[in-house]
């Protein structure tokens, strides 16, 4: 399972800038079949969007469909299943997951393997958010909009969402799945963005999703490791590996399990910005 740091959403009805967001450094693009595209472009974005992947020829590349639960959503699975262009996505991005049987019913439907990364973005969601992790083999997204709207809270305050993003990240991690955290809306706060992506980073999220190009860095950097937490990284892992599976201090610390998987997940995470 490749685990992506940043997901740049671009709208299905702009296939003009399909190939802007690809080149704008995230580790992965989702042409978005869903919010961004009014109900009365949805067909037409749908075929573009399939005109453009039957071209493409690179990697990290998914595709947000409709809720499964609406029309919209059975005609992209149904368009899908019969177009050998779905077969080039990546993945696939779940809306408005409510149950673990909504997952089941696309992979069905689609006909094909393909990752799924549900969106948890309701009470109901949160409640069956184990299941759905179990069943989400991309990831799951906090859809923290719609789900801040169902509670009449307020999606910018960070202890208004803290039990929704708390009971994702550890629904996830039994599961074994990455987390990734809603987007963050004001484009044009930067310090905000890496504040609160840091704050992300901290309760066990995975990465988060973009909505402009230019948060993209931003995300990266807040989840890429520095230069001095690699080397803190290897020199643990060094450490134990001259021990002899004996026991072993670094800067004075015992090194146990935790500390090693916490090394390695470190090492793991790095990539270029």
């Amino acid at each position: 399972m490749f685990v992506y740091r940043s997901l740049l959403f671009v709208p299905g009805a702009r296939s003009d800038r399909f190939g802007k967001a690809v080149a704008a450094g995230a580790d992965a693009v989702i042409i978005d079949l869903e919010d961004a595209v009014l109900p009365a472009d949805k067909s037409q974005a749908r075929t573009d969007t399939l005109a453009w992947l039957g071209a493409w020829r690179g990697r990290h590349l998914g595709l947000r469909i409709n809720s499964p639960r609406t029309a919209f959503g059975c005609a992209d699975l149904a368009a899908l299943a019969a177009s050998p262009a779905a077969a080039r996505a990546d993945f696939l991005m779940v809306p408005k997951t409510e149950t673990a049987v909504d997952l089941e019913i696309v992979a069905e439907a689609f006909g094909r393997q393909m990752p799924l990364i549900a969106i948890i973005e309701s009470g109901r969601a949160l409640f069956n958010a184990a299941e759905i992790a179990k069943q989400a083999s991309g990831g799951v997204l906090f859809g923290g909009v719609d789900y801040s709207a169902s509670l009449g809270a307020d999606v910018s305050d960070w202890d208004a969402m803290l039990t929704a993003r708390g009971t994702i990240a550890a629904a996830c991690a039994a599961a074994g799945a990455p987390a990734y955290d809603v987007p963050y809306l004001d484009t044009k706060d930067a310090d905000g963005l890496a504040a609160m992506t840091r704050k992300a980073k901290a309760m066990g999220f995975s990465g988060r999703a973009c909505i402009h190009p230019d948060q993209v860095h931003a995300v990266n950097t807040a989840y890429s490791p520095t230069e001095a937490e690699l080397e803190d990284a290897r020199a643990i892992l060094a450490a134990m590996g001259a021990a002899g599976g004996g026991v072993a201090l670094h800067k004075g610390k015992m090194i146990d399990r935790p500390v090693i998987l916490a090394a390695e997940r470190v090492i793991a995470s790095a990539r270029p910005v």
